[in-house]
């Protein structure tokens, strides 16, 4: 169990800070601080404005956090590009000169940065660069999964639409209902969480699919619901491989599809706008097909984001896109996310 200061600078929030956020609501780990300066002062809740984190409060710099005893220090954002924001360096050495451990989900790696590397040493703490991917490879094989266990994929029309979140809440709903369930991480943030996992999107494309095919086997040996987190989606101009090998290695039996309410194109690109909601359903469900022309996988239910809109609109939002889409819908933050896992009960009888 860790005692956590989470770096999250200027970024503190649902979108950008969802690195911190994600930890902050699903880890055992503790956390003792989050750095902000913009939003000093407040707690967790206050910030987010949702009564996650009560009682956690935003610090000014890891001089303040470290009156909070921690024993280590998260890097609480994932930004495009993965690079290390310059203005954070000496928060980071000032945490290592106190024997802080280092958790990182960047692309860069704080381990291979000399002046880091050299301090660690120094003060005998760790650094785990989450994104820093296994030196092993293996092409996908097309294993079957042992019968009975059931492989659920988060899909999604963007980044940020909540397949970690919802694939986390229907893993600890199956196991509230008696079901032997896991939780598969795919994401940096997802395996600070679990604890287990790949980094799929550090992985070289040849072997995604296949050290994805080995990490799912593995659950599906010991587990009968196995619940992927997802990645990218299958639109993205930019991040679209990494669905794919996630929707190839590990073959579901079925998909939840997940959303924000009302978005119209993929974030930072307002020049692609995203196809409808059915047809964003049909490219994921065929994609798996191309494996599986005989055993349709299909998008039983749908995970929505709300939380830019208030709880009327929020509930108005559901009953469109059930509408629109005849599926199930719910925001599992909101409204729980049992309904979406009564569709997949429903789907594997």
């Amino acid at each position: 169990m860790r005692r956590i200061a989470i770096l999250a600078e200027g970024l503190f929030g649902w979108h950008y800070g969802k690195t911190a956020t994600g930890v902050i609501r699903y880890s055992q780990d503790t956390t003792v601080a989050v750095i902000d300066s913009t939003q000093a002062g407040q707690d967790v809740a206050h910030a987010l404005q949702r009564p996650i984190g009560e009682g956690i409060p935003i610090v000014q710099d890891i001089t303040e956090a470290l009156t909070y005893q921690p024993d280590t220090l998260l890097i609480g954002i994932a930004p495009r590009g993965g690079a290390l924001p310059a203005s954070w360096r000496w928060q980071i050495l000032n945490a290592i000169e106190h024997g802080l451990n280092i958790v990182s989900g960047l692309h860069v790696f704080l381990g291979d940065d000399e002046e880091l590397r050299a301090a660690a040493q120094k003060h005998n703490v760790s650094i785990w660069d989450v994104r820093r991917a296994p030196e092993k490879t293996r092409v996908a094989e097309f294993v079957p999964h042992r019968e009975g266990s059931h492989t659920i994929l988060l899909v999604g029309s963007d980044c940020s639409s909540g397949k970690m979140s919802t694939a986390l809440d229907l893993n600890v709903e199956a196991q509230r209902r008696g079901h032997r369930s896991a939780f598969v991480a795919t994401g940096q943030t997802g395996m600070m969480i679990a604890n287990n996992g790949l980094p799929v999107d550090s992985l070289i494309n040849d072997f995604a699919a296949g050290l994805m095919e080995e990490q799912v086997l593995q659950f599906t040996n010991s587990n009968d619901w196995v619940f992927v987190e997802g990645q990218g989606a299958l639109n993205h101009p930019g991040y679209s491989p990494v669905t794919l090998s996630l929707l190839h290695g590990s073959v579901p039996d079925a998909l939840i599809f997940c959303h924000k309410a009302g978005q119209t194109t993929i974030e930072g690109y307002p020049q692609c706008p995203l196809p409808t909601l059915n047809r964003l359903i049909e490219i994921n469900e065929e994609a798996v097909s191309w494996l599986k022309p005989e055993r349709k996988c299909r998008v039983v239910g749908i995970s929505l984001i709300t939380n830019h809109l208030d709880e009327q609109a929020a509930r108005e939002a559901i009953t469109q896109v059930e509408q629109e889409t005849g599926l199930p819908v719910t925001d599992g933050f909101r409204f729980g996310i049992g309904p979406l896992l009564d569709a997949l009960e429903n789907h594997f009888k």
